[in-house]
């Protein structure tokens, strides 16, 4: 299979990016963790181009996605933003899955894991409006630590660049109460990501 093929280049480019991004000065971190980003999505995309079930799902499909973007109102202020989600369908309007959003500044590092629920609604051909929620933590380091609980919801767009690939831009609103101490208390986080679906 073609992710088989590609997981040890993806684990080198991760490797070499974080041994890297160690090694830079804090303000040059955040462009570090964008070109790693970057490479992963393109290889989601290369990895996904033979799935023929990624626009049109049926029950019992599953699909993936990677998305990058920016994380407003985190302890750090805003920060780069990579979420990734896999989904399964129970029908064409319904799937469930979980989801993984990153946050990165130069001082901060975030990690987020949730379990989602997303409803799918046709607004034309090639073209689905979601709407999601769901339930998680997060955990942030900053200047000192803490987790908390997170509630994701959001609403996005899913179109069909071709009959294997999507392409998603997302909003979403996390709910938490992470206090590390320093910084700003957020209890409302906002993130917006563009990202692909196969």
């Amino acid at each position: 299979m073609t992710l088989n093929f590609l997981r040890p280049i993806l684990l080198r480019v991760v490797r070499c990016g974080v041994m890297g991004i160690e090694a830079t000065r804090p303000g040059r971190a955040v462009f570090a963790w964008a070109l790693v980003a970057a490479v992963t999505v393109g290889l989601i995309v290369h990895g996904g181009a033979g799935d023929g079930e990624a626009t049109e799902p049926a029950a019992g499909a599953w699909t993936g996605g990677a998305a990058v973007g920016f994380l407003g109102n985190t302890p750090d202020g805003t920060a780069f933003a990579m979420n990734l989600n896999v989904e399964r369908f129970f029908n064409r309007s319904f799937s469930v899955g979980p989801l993984l959003q990153f946050g990165v500044t130069g001082d901060m590092t975030q990690i987020a894991a949730s379990g989602q629920v997303k409803y799918w609604m046709d607004l034309s051909k090639g073209l689905k409006l979601t709407a999601q929620g769901g339930l998680g933590f997060v955990h942030t380091d900053f200047r000192g630590s803490d987790t908390s609980f997170l509630i994701p919801i959001g609403v996005g767009f899913d179109y069909a660049l071709n009959r294997n690939v999507s392409a998603t831009a997302t909003f979403l609103l996390n709910l938490t109460d992470i206090h590390t101490g320093v910084g700003s208390h957020p209890h409302v986080m906002p993130g917006l990501t563009f990202g692909v679906r196969f």
